[in-house]
């Protein structure tokens, strides 16, 4: 028998269902595609629309045992319902049976802890419903938003996330709607049949079961050797598709964790560093302490020039300076391990001389290891030298951890946007879009210089924040650079060259004003990370789909530019190939200061290895290889000794 539900009911079942009904409606374009208009997921939305609504309003009676027989059947489907969820999301599904079921056992664990929670067959199948959308539908998002889906370090950088994401621009896609849409369906049905069933000791049963089925599970997880599957945080979209979004998740999040190399022996690794140490006569044309030069390091947001990936054509040149930089500057390109985002990464390389390509995929440094003091890491070091040190960031001090960081190697003060009218009166704060200017952030660099004492050197670390994602500002300012050659229309694309217009303007007006200033000083200015911006334009400039390519393809996209430039005279030299745990050794060598223990080691490896990161590295001869310890004697004692500075030195 069929009829309808009392008022409130159907009330709230029609104004769910035109809710729905309306956000496709105005939302029709996501249901085109390269190949035109979707009508059978058009159709098949307006479907499920109509089908929440007739679950939500109609009252459907039927006989008892029906009804249970149905409520056990959805009961049991519900990890299978996750399932699809998480595979409308993730994109293509490449995975065998055994890990569609792996991924089944996952969703089924999460209801076996919420029934011994709950001991409520419908709150554990609806509550582990609505955590597997949120779930997927963050990774779908964070994918949406920086190009990459979720990682395991995403979950302790969500502060960083938040202080940035207002300035990301929200796109809908089918997918979410689809998501949306089957998670609805499932949670009304199983509200609609739903019974309790009353036993002897139901409660107990519920509780031990559903506690013993997670503890078995989690042992069995446990004894699994995940280093079998090859999830590589780099390709997570891919990885997700391979091996499920719950399932890659977990396996990263095992593979992150920082643990002893193979055959490592702590008193090895101290006479590996002793061993790289030069004799004295080797040290006899280093600079003299008092004559040493202020030094000042830019790291600066998504800094890179785009046509490493491809050849394309612009309105005007967006880094006309910089490229005509000749005189008393070493120029060249650094192997990044980051993508549009996690600018921790090439920081802590550069500061600390370690590399990512020898801790865990997925790992993020300033979140995790860093609990003591770092006395190898580059301020440490200079500070032990003389130098008073300042780290300045015109954005919240809270990001990455640097407040806690920043102490911890040895930095005297840091400025951040909190403090910034310390050297830089508010007044005159220049914001483009909405972060402050490197303009801005330069002048603090140089008010630090004006106000330490004569007899004082100085090293300053700037890291900027004008060019962060994402680029989806409406200011009429933008764009100021447009591309003239390209087959799509890239609007963040523009908006991203014409900040590095900007970002080139304001390194010249900082070169300009030292070139005058009466002390020795050196400038490194080098990009964390390619920016997050339209898929479809690097894959014009590839010329192929990203998920073709293969790992050395991929390299393209983690090269960034670096310059050294310095008041005085050096040798200059042009396409310097290096990555950010060398860069403080090619600092410190093109000024003739001498390098600490770290340092002499490092500069050692780059012999060999001169470009690393997360993904693998190039030889002396240009050719790539992944990062394999077992086969290369270098990469090995690199590592070794990296584990040994991570987890012992400086205690």
């Amino acid at each position: 028998m069929v009829s309808l539900k009392k008022w409130p009911w159907i009330v709230f079942g029609s104004v769910l269902s035109m809710v729905l009904w309306t956000f496709i409606s105005v939302n029709t374009s996501i249901f085109t595609d390269s190949d035109g208009f979707n009508y059978f997921l058009y159709i098949t939305s307006y479907i499920l629309v109509i089908g929440i609504w007739g679950l939500t309003v109609v009252d459907l009676k039927i006989s008892d045992k029906l009804y249970k027989a149905i409520s056990v059947f959805l009961f049991a489907l519900t990890p299978f319902f996750c399932m699809q969820i998480a595979m409308v999301l993730s994109g293509a599904a490449e995975y065998s049976f055994k890990i569609y079921f792996v991924n089944i056992l996952f969703y089924l664990a999460v209801m076996a802890v919420i029934l011994a929670v709950t001991r409520s067959m419908r709150y554990s199948a609806i509550i582990a419903t609505i955590l597997a959308y949120i779930f997927n539908m963050a990774s779908f998002v964070v994918n949406i938003l920086r190009g990459t889906p979720l990682i395991p370090s995403d979950f302790l950088a969500i502060g960083t996330a938040a202080n940035v994401a207002e300035n990301y621009t929200f796109e809908m896609r089918y997918p979410i709607i689809a998501a949306t849409v089957i998670a609805a369906v499932v949670i009304a049905l199983i509200a609609k049949f739903s019974f309790t069933p009353k036993f002897r000791f139901k409660n107990t049963v519920f509780a031990v079961s559903g506690a013993a089925y997670a503890v078995i599970f989690m042992l069995c997880l446990a004894s699994i050797d995940y280093t079998d599957y090859g999830t590589d945080v780099f390709d997570q979209y891919h990885a997700n598709n391979m091996h499920g979004t719950l399932y890659s998740f977990y396996i990263n999040v095992r593979k992150m964790m920082l643990s002893k190399p193979d055959g490592y022996n702590e008193e090895d690794a101290a006479q590996l560093l002793a061993a790289a140490q030069p004799d004295k006569t080797e040290q006899t044309e280093l600079i003299a302490e008092e004559d040493m030069p202020n030094i000042i390091v830019i790291m600066n947001e998504s800094f890179s020039d785009l046509s490493v990936v491809g050849d394309f054509e612009t309105s005007e040149d967006y880094m006309p300076f910089i490229n005509s930089m000749t005189k008393n500057t070493v120029k060249g390109q650094l192997l990044v391990s980051p993508f549009g985002g996690y600018t921790c990464n090439t920081e802590f390389e550069f500061l600390t001389g370690l590399s990512m390509g020898l801790l865990p995929n997925g790992s993020t440094p300033y979140l995790q290891y860093f609990s003591k003091e770092y006395d190898f890491s580059l301020p440490y070091y200079l500070s032990n030298l003389g130098y008073k040190t300042l780290a300045i960031h015109p954005y919240l001090a809270s990001g990455w951890n640097r407040t806690k960081v920043y102490d911890l190697m040895g930095f005297d003060d840091f400025i951040s946007l909190e403090n910034l009218d310390e050297l830089v009166d508010e007044s005159e704060w220049e914001y483009i879009r909405n972060y402050i200017s490197d303009r801005t952030s330069y002048k603090a660099v140089i008010s630090g210089l004006e106000d330490k004492d004569d007899d004082d050197r100085m090293f300053i670390f700037n890291v900027t924040m004008q060019n962060h994602g994402g680029y989806t500002y409406e200011g009429g300012e933008f764009p100021t650079v447009t591309l003239t050659d390209m087959e799509g229309h890239y609007k963040e694309t523009e908006q991203y060259l014409s900040l590095i217009k900007e970002s080139d303007e304001a390194f010249e007006e900082l070169i300009t004003y030292l070139k005058s200033y009466d002390e020795p000083t050196v400038v490194v200015m080098f990009g964390d990370h390619q920016p997050a911006i339209e898929q479809q334009f690097y894959e014009e400039l590839y010329g192929q789909s990203i998920s073709n390519l293969t790992s050395e393809e991929l390299q393209k996209r983690y090269k960034v530019p670096f310059v050294i430039w310095a008041n005085f005279d050096i040798e200059s030299r042009s396409d310097v190939k290096t990555s950010p745990n060398y860069l403080s050794d090619l600092l410190l060598d093109t000024i003739n200061m001498p390098k600490n223990e770290l340092g002499n080691f490092t500069s050692q490896i780059s012999e060999s290895i001169p470009q690393i990161n997360a993904m693998g590295h190039y030889d002396s001869e240009g050719i790539w290889y992944t990062n394999d310890t077992e086969t290369n004697e270098e990469l090995e004692n690199y590592d070794f000794v990296e584990y040994y500075m991570l987890t012992k030195k400086g205690k």
